[in-house]
């Protein structure tokens, strides 16, 4: 009589393991756990910027150099589609920027607020608005 090996499993015991496996993974599913799922990282970053210089409470000289690092946008005209900048002095007109780097301002000696934002093409703010007080020295 020809010997057969011995199965790893039993149907039941197979069965049984299937299933306690199902189980495991609809848990981790359900926590959130991506069980079996290759993480990818598609999506792009959120669009930000921020002042550089000048800092709050800089005391700085005129012309002021105005520097705004932005990430996940690309600033330029908004009839290619692309995103730019509102700029503000002391709460006056909006200064729209369509390049970088900046021309730097002509500024009385003072206090002075520059207020910035992100726009997207349409004008419409992509972020909350960012301001810097600083001084400009006589």
């Amino acid at each position: 009589m020809k010997h057969f090996p011995q199965p790893l499993y039993s149907r039941k015991s197979l069965a049984s393991t299937l299933a306690w496996s199902g189980c495991a993974v609809a848990f981790a599913l359900a926590i959130g756990v991506p069980a079996f799922a290759q993480a990818t990282s598609d999506a792009t970053p959120a669009p930000s910027f921020e002042i550089e210089s000048p800092t709050a409470a800089a005391s700085v000289r005129s012309p002021v150099t105005v520097k705004i690092l932005v990430h996940g946008a690309t600033i330029g005209q908004p009839t290619d589609g692309l995103d730019h900048l509102h700029i503000a002095v002391d709460h006056g007109d909006v200064i729209p920027v369509y390049k970088m780097p900046l021309t730097p301002l002509t500024l009385a000696p003072g206090q002075h607020t520059l207020e910035v934002d992100l726009a997207g093409p349409d004008h419409q703010p992509l972020t909350a608005p960012q301001t810097v007080t600083f001084t400009v020295k006589p």
